[in-house]
């Protein structure tokens, strides 16, 4: 991405922590290359109808994170009906799990490696205290452990916390295919059909259910070789973008 002046830099790539600026997590992971992301694009009209979809998806998934953290802070939430299966899935998660949350959605630093970023929740879940990032994607990225990683990291240098682990956890929502379990999944006004191989041989009709909600719980492993990823993306984003640092 192209900054037109060091206020726009700023704005869009970190934060202002203890009046020092701090790059944020989620502007270093975005140096590494995306392959599927970019095949994806490749598939659609222009370029402009993938940023349009990535847009509208953004803002699905930040109105089902806003719906979680009002649950987690036990606040009355007006949850818009286009999101409702996929809080559904996280009540049926937490009914299913013992959940403490004790940050949510709060910044953390790292003084030592120089980033900041926002975490959705660290929380105490089945008795093991760890960062809970909530994801509203179709899969279970590895992308994802270098996010994770940078908390945990970052967290490390409060004293007052015990060690740490992440988790994943998916929110979705898809109809399914009564006759042969397809599944067709819409997400910022994209819809796709897929797990459908058995459908195209069968030339299947397709009968939908009504939209489901479905969560995925997944630990993040390998802390040690996503952080050091983590650590090499932030190398490769501060050359990239050098001259701007050098004025900061």
């Amino acid at each position: 991405m192209k900054y037109k002046n060091l206020e726009e830099f700023k704005t869009s790539s970190g934060y202002d922590v203890d009046g020092l600026w701090y790059p944020r997590v989620t502007s270093i992971i975005s140096i590494k290359a995306k392959p599927e992301l970019y095949r994806y694009y490749g598939g659609l009209p222009s370029f402009a109808a993938g940023e349009a979809i990535k847009e509208r998806s953004a803002l699905e998934g930040q109105a089902v994170h806003s719906a979680v953290e009002s649950i987690l802070k036990r606040e009355h939430a007006e949850i818009p009906r286009h999101i409702q299966p996929a809080v559904d899935a996280f009540i049926e998660f937490a009914r299913h799990h013992q959940i403490n949350p004790l940050k949510i959605e709060e910044r953390v630093a790292s003084k030592t490696h120089r980033y900041a970023g926002t975490i959705d929740v660290l929380a105490e879940v089945d008795g093991v205290v760890g960062v809970l990032d909530i994801k509203t994607s179709q899969a279970i990225y590895r992308d994802y452990g270098m996010q994770t990683a940078a908390y945990v990291e970052a967290f490390k240098e409060d004293p007052n916390l015990p060690p740490l682990t992440s988790w994943i956890l998916r929110l979705d929502q898809a109809q399914v295919c009564n006759l042969c379990g397809a599944k067709m999944r819409s997400k910022g006004g994209n819809t796709k059909i897929r797990n459908n191989t058995k459908s195209w041989r069968n030339n299947c009709q397709h009968e939908w259910s009504e939209v489901r909600g479905e969560y995925e719980f997944q630990e993040v492993p390998d802390f040690e070789h996503n952080i050091k990823a983590f650590l090499g993306a932030k190398a490769l984003w501060e050359w990239e973008h050098h001259e701007f640092l050098e004025k900061i």
